[in-house]
């Protein structure tokens, strides 16, 4: 996360207040959300609800074209 300038309150805040959810599976939930002091950029979260783990964590630029908000 650090190398990519994504702090953890970014990731827990998207966790909790996405503006997006999509489950792809029982072991793997997408969330996304607008980062307003990140230029705007739309925050990923790849979670794993099962594991109750973070899997990874990045700036998608597909979904910012697409509207995250």
């Amino acid at each position: 996360m650090s190398e990519r300038g994504i702090s953890k309150k970014w990731v827990f805040d998207t966790l909790e207040k996405y503006s997006l959810k999509i489950s792809i599976s029982n072991v793997e939930e997408h969330y996304f959300k607008q980062i307003d002091i990140a230029d705007n950029r739309c925050l990923k979260v790849v979670y794993n609800p099962l594991g109750k783990r973070i899997v990874t964590v990045y700036f998608d630029r597909n979904m910012r074209k697409k509207g995250c908000k």
